[in-house]
């Protein structure tokens, strides 16, 4: 091959990405990790320009911990969680701090967009406040001790 024909091919490679900036900054990490709560599994979908190291659930606390790591100083993430692990009144922390970001629900998901400065790592905190599957633990003995009544009550009635 031609010197000139191997750099027309290989100079815009090296160019191009010096002059549009870091490519890490809008990169989308996609990560999809799996709570397991009260005999059930959700799917938590987190797409960010930074890598979840760790998770955590508290359901006492209604709280999804992510420690992340980042290696940009604006961080982005679009997080999407199930309505049936945690949903409500949303509160949100990094590293201890209060953020606001942006919540929409649907019947089936809160989808998440939330933006934040600090590089390195990361302490991500989103509260709920509603934790549904403690009502689907209780909901199998309501329906028990309804059934019971009303045969209770069927059972009278005939004799």
């Amino acid at each position: 091959m031609q010197p000139i024909t191997i750099l027309v091919i290989f100079l815009p490679l090296l160019i191009i990405p010096a002059a549009h900036g870091q490519l890490s900054d809008r990169l989308g990490f996609k990560q999809v990790y799996t709570i397991e709560t009260g005999g059930y599994s959700f799917p938590v979908e987190i797409v960010s320009n930074f890598s979840v190291e760790e998770t955590e659930f508290s359901a006492e606390q209604k709280k999804l911990t992510f420690h992340a790591f980042s290696t940009s100083q604006n961080n982005i993430a679009e997080v999407q969680i199930p309505q049936n692990l945690i949903s409500g009144n949303f509160t949100f922390f990094v590293n201890e701090q209060e953020i606001f970001p942006t919540v929409q629900s649907s019947e089936q998901i809160s989808f998440i967009f939330m933006e934040f400065l600090g590089n390195g790592t990361n302490k991500i905190e989103i509260i709920g406040t509603t934790y549904l599957p403690e009502f689907s633990a209780v909901a199998p003995l309501v329906l028990a001790s309804s059934l019971a009544g009303i045969l209770l009550l069927k059972r009278r009635s005939l004799i």
